[in-house]
């Protein structure tokens, strides 16, 4: 009997953490910033780097002038959910189930650095390691490289 209600104590309590980011909803806005001193500072996502909980919605915001946003496709964990909106998309969230590090950039500026992480569930050095072989080339590249190291807490 013991040995039941522990199993079902795990499940619940597991159950529960599955569920807590669930409803919870985050905004990422595009930004053209004109008077920017930099490229990668003219077009960005704020934030640029977004840790959420397990099972949460990341809404797109501010596809004013020509954004798009995509995954890249190697910094998607498998099974996990792709990215990919564009200002004519009537329904720009995305719910996150599976945990992972997810590199996302915007199809028109990332050529400029703009590209953003988003961080789903626990911190991984595994999910660390395996993102930082496969970050894109050129100033995504920059972009990505910092924003692991933010993680790392270089």
């Amino acid at each position: 009997m013991k040995i039941i209600l522990s199993g079902f104590l795990v499940s619940v309590l597991m159950a529960g953490g599955a569920l807590a980011g669930e409803g919870r909803v985050y905004s990422v806005n595009q930004v053209t910033d004109a008077s920017a001193n930099t490229l990668s500072h003219m077009f960005r996502f704020e934030p640029d780097l977004l840790q959420i909980p397990l099972g949460a919605t990341v809404k797109f915001d501010n596809f004013e002038g020509n954004h798009s946003v995509i995954s890249i496709r190697k910094m998607t964990p498998a099974g996990g959910p792709r990215v990919k909106f564009s200002k004519m998309s009537p329904d720009r969230n995305v719910t996150f189930d599976t945990p992972g590090i997810y590199g996302v950039t915007c199809g028109i500026h990332g050529r400029f650095g703009m590209a953003m992480i988003i961080r789903v569930g626990d911190d991984s050095a595994e999910d660390l390691e395996e993102a930082r072989s496969v970050v894109p080339g050129g100033r995504k590249d920059k972009t990505i490289s910092r924003l692991l190291d933010q993680l790392e807490g270089k």
